[in-house]
Order: structure tokens, then sequence, then C-alpha cells
């Protein structure tokens, strides 16, 4: 018995190895939740056939051709299992990465005139302040307090009720010495005439960040999809930097999917359209300005216009905007026109092959297209369009880490990652062939008083049937249909 013990011995300790890996490669596949069951149980039972076909073959070293090739494919069962097992780790661990929000956070800065000889903070012991009284108004109140630290005592302010005026008291007026405003408030300004050259007049003295925990960060835990519909807001933010900064929202659109039936409508709403925001106690705004209150609010006032429920958000900035496009390898978008941005980035009318930075170009073109900011919307749209069918192409495999590598810090999305995970199990289980039907709001262009500013600024008063045509076509999604755009 010893001295079959003894000759097997080689056979046993091979086959030992492989099973303790075998096990551990399995145990990683459940607690990913990426693969369904039925293809555990497949990968587990070719697991255990070959590592017993292993043992047949080098059980009996004294045979040495058998035992070699069995060696031999025991270190390649090994190489697959430690590969895919760094590929699967890496997927898994990039999804949970993404789908965790993290708190937005807001920029006041502290602004003086430019010629003002003051230097920092602590130089502007003895000067007014001007603040807005409402807008941002819990922000302001919490950069008062941090003002207060540095100067030992409680700054002098007068409040304004808009950005307008606001500027006015410092740089025409001069009542006040400096400014104490959201710094996502100044980018308004080149929507408001006479004050279009305004940031060209200030200089900064600080910086102060105000951190607000995201409204979907304890909600993330809990799953709000049902067996098979969910809505998805999907914001782009005009800025660059990091992703959890308040900005304007320049991309606005809808996607309303149905896991089921594989249809996916997307309804894009121009950033100019005149609305109350959920925030503004009925006062009418551009969807643009939402953005800096938070994503939530810019959710809330989608659902507001569309009478419906957003699940989730997923935000990208123009850093990350490129940065997933690079990292797919560039994607494949359809224009309606022939038109150029610039001399460097030129389209032809059908399909074209982009890369990041002219896939940003051609979602931000406005001005040089027939039908402006609805045009906007539909690139936007071809845009999704693209990233989907390319990340659910094979093609995706061949650049699979550089993909994960490029995509980490790009995007933030509030989608748990158990329904992400649901998503891709569903996916392999069902292949499914995905149809993307887009839609785009329209309006007509006029100037009117906006909450945001104060004053008048153009803007695109909503035209109701095209709103409306957007609500019918959601409900068809949720309904099982396929959208009749």
């Amino acid at each position: 018995m010893k001295e079959t013990l003894k000759k097997q011995l080689y056979g046993l300790i091979i086959t030992a190895v492989l099973l303790v890996f075998s096990v551990a490669f399995v145990v990683l596949l459940i607690c990913t939740g990426l693969l369904t069951a039925g293809v555990i149980l497949a990968v587990s039972a070719m697991l255990f056939f070959l590592s017993a076909s292993v043992y047949l073959l080098t059980r009996e070293p004294s045979h040495k051709v058998r035992a070699v090739i069995g060696t031999l494919l025991a270190a390649l069962i090994l190489a697959v299992q430690i590969i895919s097992g760094y590929y699967i780790a890496s997927g898994a661990a990039a999804l949970s990465h993404i789908s965790k929000p993290s708190a937005e956070y807001a920029e006041i800065g502290v602004f003086v005139r430019k010629d003002d000889p003051a230097k920092e903070l602590s130089d502007a012991l003895s000067y007014g302040f001007a603040i807005l009284a409402v807008l941002d108004r819990e922000n302001t109140d919490m950069a008062l307090e941090e003002i207060e630290k540095t100067l030992s005592e409680m700054p002098k302010t007068e409040e304004f009720d808009g950005l307008g005026e606001l500027m006015d008291s410092l740089l025409s007026s001069k009542s006040t010495d400096a400014v104490v405003i959201n710094k996502g408030f100044l980018d308004l300004l080149e929507d408001i005439e006479d004050h279009e050259e305004d940031l060209s007049k200030i200089r900064e003295l600080c910086t102060i960040h105000i951190e607000k925990e995201s409204a979907f960060v304890e909600d993330n835990e809990v799953s709000k999809l049902n067996d098979s519909v969910f809505t998805v807001y999907f914001s782009g933010i005009d800025t660059t930097g990091k992703i959890t900064k308040r900005s304007r929202s320049d991309v606005n659109i809808l996607a309303t999917v149905n896991v089921e039936t594989g249809q996916i409508l997307l309804v894009s709403t121009p950033r100019d359209y005149y609305v109350p925001l959920s925030n503004s106690k009925g006062s009418l705004d551009k969807l643009t300005h939402a953005g800096i209150y938070g994503i939530n609010v810019s959710m809330e006032t989608l659902e507001m216009l569309y009478d419906t429920e957003i699940d989730y958000y997923f935000k990208v900035n123009f850093d990350g905007f490129k940065d997933i496009i690079d990292a797919l390898g560039g994607i494949t978008v359809h224009s309606d026109y022939n038109f150029k941005v610039g001399l460097a980035y030129v389209y032809k009318k059908g399909d074209n092959f982009l890369d990041g930075q002219s896939a940003l170009h051609f979602a931000r073109a406005r001005k040089q297209l027939p039908g402006g900011d609805r045009q906007r919307g539909k690139h936007q749209m071809e845009v999704i369009k693209g990233v989907i069918n390319k990340m659910c192409s094979p093609a995706i495999l061949t650049g699979y880490t550089e993909t994960l590598d490029g995509i980490k810090g790009s995007f933030e999305t509030s989608i748990p990652y158990e329904e992400i995970a649901k998503l891709v199990r569903n996916q392999i289980n069902k292949s499914t062939k995905w149809n993307v039907t887009s839609y785009s709001v329209s309006g007509a262009g006029a100037s009117r008083k906006c909450y945001s500013l104060g004053l008048k600024a153009y803007v695109m008063i909503p035209d109701q049937e095209t709103v409306d045509k957007a609500k019918s076509l959601m409900k068809q999604v949720v309904d099982g249909e396929v959208p009749t755009v």
C-alpha cells in the first residue's frame, strides 16, 4: 500500500494543487456574481474532469510520456485559471468602483476686482462681501463660516437677488469689495447681456470646497429595478477634472431600458429647455442650470417634465467622455450632415469612426448644424449608441485591460454592483440583441427670465406635443412594445 502511494505521490500532489486552484477559481466566479449558475456548474464540471484526467496521466511517473503530457496539461489549466481569474477580478473591481457614488462637491470662490490690492483672504478683513440672497444659499453660508475662521469674525455681507446684480455691485457701482459665489454660477455670465466679459475683470482670492454626500449614496445598496424595466439619466457635465464637481449638465438623456424585449429608448432634452427646477418653487430656468445644484435636482426636474420615475444616473465629464471612447478603441456614429468643427475635425454624412477627441466635438457641435440644440442631442444619442454597440461586440475583449484602465475615474453611476452583475449575467445567458431607438424633444427659442440668473437669457420654450410624444414612447417600452418614433 505504502509502495503504491509512493509511486502515485507525484500525481496526487499535482492533482491536489490543481484542485485547490480550481476551487479558488470557482469561488471567485461565484463571488463576482457575473456568471449564471449554469455557467458556473459547467465550468466546475469541466475543471473536475480535467483534474481527473491529469491524475490519470501523472499517477504513474514511470510512464514518462503520459506523465509529461499530464504535467503540461496541469500547467496549462493553472495558467488559464490565473489569467482568467485576473481578468474577471479586474472587471469586478472596476464595476464595483464605478457603482459607488461619491460625495458631490461645490467650489465656492471669493473674488475681488482684478486691480484690488488684496493678495489673500486675510487681506480682506474690512471688506464688504456680496452674496446671493437665495440661490445656493446653503453652500454660501457654509463658505461664510469658513471665511469667519480665517478672518476671526463674521464678514459683513450684502444680499442680491440675481447674478447680474451681484456682479454689478462689485464691478459697476463698486458698492461691495468682494463676492462669495459658487464658481459654477460664473459660467452663467456668458448668458447675461453686458456681463460676458466679467470673468476677465475679477481675480480669485481663495476657493472653499463644500462637500455634500450624494443623495444616492445610501440608496445605492437597495435595488430599484423591477424584473425587466428601468430608466437611467445620462448627464454630461460641462467641465474637466473630478467627476464629482457640481456643474451645468450639457447632456440630458433619459434611457428607458426593457431587458426582456431588448429595447432601449433614448430621449434627449435640449440643455436650454425652459422648465421649473425641482428646487425653484415653480420658477422657470434652463434645464442645464439644474446641474449646479446637484445631479439629484437634474433628475427630479426631468421626472417632473416627463411625469416618470428615474431609477439611476450615469454621469460623465469632458475628460471622462474622451477617456471612455479611447479606452474602447473608438466608436462608429452616424451623421445626417457633412460638417466641420474648426479645421481639424471633418465629419461626413453617413458613418464616421471617431476617437475620443473627435467624438467630443461631434457631440458638442451645434452652430454648424441645422436644428442647433436638437441636432446636438441627436449626435449625443448617436455617441451613446456607438458605445453600447462597441461594448456588446467581441472586439471589446481584445483590449479588455486597457478598457478597464481607461474607464476608471471617467464616469460615475448609481446603479448598484448587484444590478450591473445581473445585467451581465442576462447578456451572457440570452445574448440579447439590443434595439436602440432615439427621440429628441423640441421647442422654440425665446428670451425669458431665468431663476438662476435673475435676468433674461436665451431659452427654448418646450413644444408640449413632442414632450407628450416622448412620454408615449417611454410607455411603449415599459409595456414591452417596440417604440414607434
